[in-house]
């Protein structure tokens, strides 16, 4: 199975969506997400630009999502007429021995715990949320997802922070591989905590 078909199932299991299914377009996943702007989503992994074509053409439902974790340039050439490119991400992955974060005193992190997922929440001392991440467990994978620090509290190690707890928590449920998808605002962050680039990752959603 490869890194980007391991991450569907760790996301599905931080956003407490049903687990991916094998798809009838090769060499897919496919799982439901259920809202209104974003019905579920295609995943296929390093797709060439004609197994995009082919998925593109299969797809015949509005507010479909389809995934490849490919070259952006070999996959928007082959982007149908009104469906609309995501900006761009990337597929990162490390290992869990991950960089101690910066003391954070004025801060309390909480942590709440499911069968297959972790939530990581700092809160400052009058209780308000300052920032947040999940992480999702399949097998030794764990997916990091969703880390965001409030806009009034950036720039104090609060995302450090937050990666670390969830780190932490990878390696109590015997992680041993970590996979995320960052967009671009995200991605300097785990670059300087040691995550490095897998793939681009390239996301079309077909028209509604």
């Amino acid at each position: 199975m490869n890194e980007h078909f391991d991450w569907a199932f760790g996301y599905c299991a931080a956003r407490e969506y049903a687990q991916p299914v094998a798809a009838t377009l090769p060499s897919a996943l496919w799982f439901d997400v259920g809202k209104p702007d974003q019905a579920g989503r295609f995943i296929l992994g390093n797709a060439s630009g004609d197994a995009a074509a082919a998925a593109f053409a299969a797809v015949d439902a509005p507010h479909i999502y389809v995934d490849f974790a490919a070259p952006r340039d070999a996959i928007l050439p082959h982007i149908p007429p009104n469906w609309q490119p995501r900006d761009p991400m990337w597929l990162m992955a490390t290992g869990t021995d991950m960089p101690e974060a910066r003391p954070t005193p004025d801060f309390m992190i909480e942590v709440n715990e499911s069968a297959h997922r972790f939530e990581a929440v700092a809160r400052d001392a009058d209780g308000s949320p300052a920032a947040r991440g999940v992480l999702g467990i399949h097998g030794t994978t764990a997916v990091y997802d969703q880390i965001v620090t409030e806009a009034q509290f950036g720039r104090r190690g609060l995302g450090s922070a937050i990666m670390a707890e969830l780190g932490r928590c990878a390696l109590r449920r015997g992680a041993t591989d970590c996979l995320l998808v960052a967009t671009a605002d995200g991605k300097a962050l785990y670059e300087r905590l040691g995550w490095t680039l897998r793939s681009d990752i390239v996301s079309v959603i077909s028209p509604g």
